[in-house]
Parts: C-alpha cells; structure tokens; sequence
C-alpha cells in the first residue's frame, strides 16, 4: 500500500510528527497493481490479420472511445440485442473500481488490455484483474443477469491478524452483511452503479470495506454473485488483515487500512 524551514528545532519537531502519524499518501495505499489472469482456451486462439482479430480490434477502439464516466463498458461488434451470435464475434467488457472511472478507467484499460494480450496470445477470451479494473474478452455475451461463475479467486493479506480473532470474525460478517445489503439496493433499478463501501470499528481497529458488480447484472444477481463468492471462500482471509473475493462479474474486498480515494 514540505516545505523548507529555517529553524532546526521546527524541523526535529516536524520530523517527530511525521514519524508518529502516517503518511497520507502511504496509508490510503492506492495502488493499480495486477492481481490474477485467467487464459480461456476452450474458446480458441486466433490468427493474425482473422475475421475475429478485426472485430477485436474495432470493439477496442471503440471502448477506447467512450468517457467511461461511469466505468463500464460492455460492446461487441454486433448490435444488440445479442441473439444468434455468428463465429469469430468479439465482445469487450470493462469494470473498473467505483474511485477509478473516467481517465482513471481509460488508464487501466490500457494497461489491462497489454498485459492481456502477453499472458494469454491470441486467446479470443480471458480476463484480467487489476486493483482499479477488470478486462474480459470473450466470442459470447452472458447476457443482463446471468452470474458467470468462471475464473474467481481469493487473495489474502500476507500480514496475520493479532488481538481477539474470533470478535473480529464476527463483525466482519456484520459489515460483510450490511455492505451487502448496500450494493443490493443500486443497479439498473436504482439508477446506480453496482458499487458500495464502508468502514467499521472491531476493537480498536477500522475495517474497511468494499463490494462492486458489473454494471450488466441487476441487484438481485450482484447480490447472489457476492454472496457466493464470498461463502465460497469461508477460510480465506481467516486469520488475516485482509482479503479479496475477485470474480468475472463481481467482487469485494476489506482491509484494516483505506484503500479507495474519497
């Protein structure tokens, strides 16, 4: 995850706060790094200067595009409504963080998009995950509600957890609850993204929490997604300072340190 000063003593003095309080910079910990990448090979590889490579790079170029002001995108080289889907049809989707859209989003789309094609070449599908973004490129549309349960993974802070670990548990499950409850209420019928965040006291330390789904569920799927990936994992995290749930259409994350921009 200054100014200059002409008095020796109002340096010694400075230097003491700075060691005593943490940098700002250093304990939001805002980082884009890259997290897992799931090659998809049952969909096949394809070959360069293809009919699919072609669509591919139009369905980029117009993502490109987009202000992606509310990060999501979702396009294909064919018009909606996506039925009868012919061969060698390329579709994009892009989430990113619910603190990284705009110029932020367009940043990790790049970003996701190079590191993509080097870790699975010519792979017509795959997904990568970034901290801020998560890229999938697929021949086939899931549709508005379908939770596609491919390609998940848990990650936990290295750093164990020290003090009562079963009260922390325990409110962690409260928190998890009432941040569910949140991202459930957003979505196309609430007008909002998929998206929710919080904080909580254990003790004396501050929880800090995160869940997001991709804009193409309603709140019903983002909350079966959620709840699933999280119950899928029931000892990941255990015992830790952190953890992660990352899937291909949601995920969540909570940490004893902020790690989102206000």
């Amino acid at each position: 995850m200054s100014s200059i000063f002409g008095s020796v003593p109002i340096l010694a003095a400075v230097a003491i706060q700075l060691l005593l309080l943490p940098s700002v910079v250093l304990s939001l910990n805002i980082t884009n790094e890259y997290l897992h990448h799931a090659c998809n090979n049952t969909q096949g590889k394809y070959k360069p200067g293809s009919v699919f490579e072609k669509n591919l790079n139009i369905v980029l170029k117009n993502i490109s595009a987009f202000n992606l002001r509310n990060g999501y995108a979702l396009d294909s080289n064919m018009n909606r409504p996506y039925k009868n889907i012919p061969p060698d049809t390329a579709f994009v989707m892009l989430q990113c963080r619910g603190d990284s859209y705009g110029s932020k989003c367009h940043s990790c789309l790049a970003r996701a998009l190079s590191e993509l094609r080097k870790k699975c070449p010519r792979n017509k599908a795959g997904t990568i995950w970034y901290d801020q973004c998560t890229l999938d490129i697929s021949t086939y549309s899931a549709g508005d509600t379908r939770v596609l349960y491919e390609n998940y993974f848990c990650m936990d802070n290295p750093k164990a957890l020290s003090g009562d670990t079963k009260m922390f548990i325990e409110k962690k499950k409260v928190f998890t609850d009432k941040l569910l409850s949140e991202v459930s209420k957003h979505g196309k019928n609430g007008k909002g993204p998929l998206y929710a965040t919080g904080e909580t006291m254990i003790g004396t330390k501050t929880l800090f929490g995160m869940m997001q789904c991709t804009n193409e569920l309603y709140e019903n799927s983002c909350y079966v997604c959620l709840d699933w990936i999280i119950n899928e994992h029931p000892f990941c995290g255990r015992g830790k300072q952190g953890v992660r749930y990352l899937g291909r259409s949601c995920n969540a994350r909570f940490e004893l340190y902020p790690f989102l921009r206000t």
